[in-house]
């Protein structure tokens, strides 16, 4: 008889844990999102070690202020396929930096003072037609 009390037991609480570790169905092949494109001025805070956000999506016209909100001093240096020019001088604490997009294209860079174009400080900037 008590065997069969916690048997009774046991079903339904496997049959929850089956149901919340169960699969959502439909395509798998991509869990990122498309960020919508912003204009105007758009603030990015750089932080030690990081960029935040890390990516943006702007119009052309739009302008991109990097903000030191860390405790050293940053920079920001372009690489990649499509380079674009920017001040690569650092800049301390409280200070800011930008740069306005003219043309579409996807604009990597980073921080040479904390990172490597791959690792570390680093983010991009895609400009969209408007």
């Amino acid at each position: 008889m008590r065997r069969r009390t916690v048997l009774l037991m046991l079903v339904p609480l496997l049959l929850v844990a089956l149901a919340c570790s169960g699969s959502q169905s439909g395509s798998s092949a991509s869990t990122s999102s498309t960020q919508p494109a912003q204009s105007g001025t758009v603030a990015v805070s750089v932080v030690d070690n990081n960029f935040r956000p890390q990516d943006v999506t702007v119009t052309v016209g739009s302008t991109v202020i990097w903000t030191n909100e860390g405790r050293a001093d940053h920079n920001i240096v372009a690489f990649g396929a499509t380079p674009f020019h920017v001040d690569t001088a650092s800049f301390g604490p409280g200070a800011t930096y930008s740069w306005t997009a003219t043309e579409p294209g996807t604009y990597r860079y980073y921080c040479s003072i904390h990172g490597a174009p791959t690792a570390a400080m680093y983010g991009s900037v895609t400009v969209v037609g408007r």
